[in-house]
């Protein structure tokens, strides 16, 4: 990134036009991954954001063995079916994004995240169906989890054709633009993005790349170009609205600029990870994105290292939270869920139960 200084008129006026060409409709999530030291290892931030509606996650924990339900891509010719190779605590959300999976761990040090991605839902005409096992978007986040130990497994996978994403089918009846990452404990990640022509591509990095910072929009070739603008060293000189661009600057800028200390306790480590995301990447509610002139919120925060896979709920709609911890998952012969969003509205500590209620089916 350049390192040069801009006068706050000029800052504004590049963001505004550097932004206008990559303006949607729909620009909410961030993500953000740093160092926690040999104790804690690889830390990930993460957000649900959306407008409208509030969004409401279940915890769904699945034991090695069993067989995922695979949801229906009829515009497929081949869908994917998949038995969970690794133990997987997956984040779901069943309010609005129709049981899409957000976020999920795995026991290997290997986690998946979803994010909107507005620019790629104009490239899903061209996405043609390559004959591979079709993965819902809704699942993709669990499958890549449940399958596999390490990011270059992951993208070795794709790359020798053992699976695609199911575009054309979309979500909820929808076809939406989307892009999703994978990282593991040894720091590595790889982002994928749709890109023009119905292309897949696979950004490889890792947490000293820019791939460690992931909001919404635009595409990675163009949001890199975008900071090319900014003294991202320097923090008056990065704009402070809540659209993707800015979110990513910022988040950019405090993983560049903060660091996490290797010798603290896992709740200092996990504190200090929130504050750094809240600081550039949390979205409060009402606040209007000059981008599109469209209101979203942050509703749910995780906070998880990839050596324990310990996780922190926030529900940042009501202010409560709850604890999961991974290890004591392990022991579930079937796959069991727990419904967080509720548990932690009631100050509940987290309990799991069988799979079979209208929210955690």
């Amino acid at each position: 990134m350049k390192n040069f200084k801009l006068n706050k008129l000029a800052i504004a006026a590049i963001a505004a036009a550097s932004i206008a060409s990559v303006t949607t409709t729909a620009s909410a999530c961030s993500r953000l991954i740093m160092d926690g030291g040999e104790t804690h290892g690889v830390t990930v931030a993460r957000s649900f954001d959306w407008g409208g509606s509030e969004l409401q996650s279940i915890a769904k924990a699945y034991p090695s063995g069993v067989a995922v339900e695979a949801y229906n891509v009829p515009e497929y010719k081949n869908p994917a079916s998949w038995t969970v190779k690794h133990h997987t605590v997956d984040y779901v959300e069943v309010e609005t994004f129709h049981s899409t999976s957000g976020e999920a761990v795995n026991d290997k040090g290997l986690s998946a995240s979803i994010l909107y991605q507005n620019p790629s839902v104009e490239f899903v005409k061209d996405a043609a169906d390559n004959g591979a096992p079709a993965v819902h978007m809704s699942q993709i986040v669990n499958y890549l989890a449940t399958q596999f130990a390490t990011v270059d497994e992951a993208v070795k996978a794709f790359e020798a054709g053992e699976f695609q994403t199911a575009w054309k089918t979309g979500i909820g009846g929808h076809q939406h633009g989307f892009h999703f990452s994978v990282q593991d404990k040894s720091g590595d990640i790889a982002l994928f993005q749709l890109n023009e022509g119905g292309k897949m591509v696979v950004h490889r990095g890792d947490i000293s790349s820019d791939l460690r910072v992931m909001a919404n929009m635009p595409l990675r070739q163009d949001i890199l170009a975008h900071a090319e603008n900014f003294d991202l060293s320097n923090a008056e000189t990065l704009p402070s609205d809540i659209s993707s661009p800015s979110r990513y600057l910022r988040g950019y800028h405090v993983t560049a600029n903060a660091k996490l200390d290797p010798k603290a306790d896992w709740v200092d480590t996990r504190g200090k990870m929130k504050g750094f995301f809240d600081y550039g990447n949390k979205v409060p509610q009402e606040l209007i994105d000059p981008t599109n002139d469209t209101s979203y919120a942050t509703w749910e925060t995780y906070i998880y290292n990839l050596e324990t896979g310990n996780t922190t709920y926030y529900n940042e709609g009501n202010g409560s939270q709850i604890d999961i911890n991974f290890a004591e998952t392990t022991a579930f012969a079937k796959t069991m869920c727990a419904d967080i969003f509720k548990q932690a509205r009631s100050a509940e500590k987290i309990s799991w139960e069988e799979c079979n209620t209208n929210r955690t089916k």
